[in-house]
Formats: structure tokens, sequence, C-alpha cells
């Protein structure tokens, strides 16, 4: 029979939440190290927003797997850092639409090198196809929980 230590330590999600923990840490440092203002937090809007310009609140929320207080939170900082704008929604007064400012599209190349050099350095010694393999398996676990959140 399986320990409490050897059921936790070994499961998905402590594992997941660990690797989580250690990239967000290591990626935090490096936007650090430069001179981009944007923590974690904020680059995970930004990633959104790079997707898809002039997103309402709600959707960001959705998107980013965030609640409407955090990502109210985080909207405001990035405002404060004119790193984003919220305007008015013509077609819904209640909503505003969220958009990036030039100041952000000038920085996400540079934004984007930080993240691919963080990503080299953690792919180091894994072959493409475990990559694969693991993605597909994190995309399925996140269906499956995604799911029952809804």
């Amino acid at each position: 029979m399986e320990t409490f230590e050897e059921i936790i330590d070994s499961s998905i999600a402590y594992l997941v939440g660990r690797t989580s923990r250690s990239i967000v840490k290591r990626l935090s440092k490096k936007f650090a190290d430069t001179d981009f203002n944007v923590s974690y937090e904020q680059w995970s809007i930004l990633v959104h927003l790079y997707r898809k310009d002039g997103q309402t609140q709600q959707e960001l929320a959705r998107v980013a797997v965030k609640d409407k207080a955090a990502i109210t939170r985080l909207l405001n900082i990035l405002e404060r850092k004119n790193i984003v704008l919220r305007i008015p929604d013509r077609n819904d007064k209640r909503s505003k639409l969220v958009y990036l400012t030039n100041k952000a599209k000038a920085f996400k190349p540079n934004l984007i090198a930080v993240v691919k050099e963080l990503l080299n350095e953690a792919e180091q010694g894994i072959s493409q196809d475990e990559i694969v393999h693991c993605k597909n398996t994190l995309n399925k676990i996140f269906f499956n929980i995604d799911q029952l959140n809804h």
C-alpha cells in the first residue's frame, strides 16, 4: 500500500504544480533582469491580448482561468504601467474592451524572446516526442478538470 507521501509526491497535480511554480519563479527572474516591468501574472494576461486584442474582462478571465477580481487587479496594474487601456464597448455600455498600448506592442518581440529562452532551458535533454506526449497528456487532464468546473 502506498504511503501518503508516495501518493502526493507522485501525483500529476503535485508534479504539475511544482513545475509551474519553478517556471513562474524562473520567468519572473528573467523578466526582472530585463527592463520590462512585467510580472508573470501580468504576462499571463498579455499572452491572451497578444492573441486577440480588444477582449472584455470576462473573456480574459475565462481564457486566463482567473476570477474577475484577479483580472481587475491585474488590469489596474497594467493600465497604470501604460501597457493596456480599457475602452467602453460601443455595443454594450456595461462592458469595457481591453486593448494593448503601443508600448505593449513594441516590447512583445522582446518578451517572447525571454519566454523562448526559458522554454529552451526547460526542455533541455527532453526529446521532441516526449514534449509532444507531455503536452497532449496535460491538455487531456486540463480538459477533464475544466469540464468538471463548468
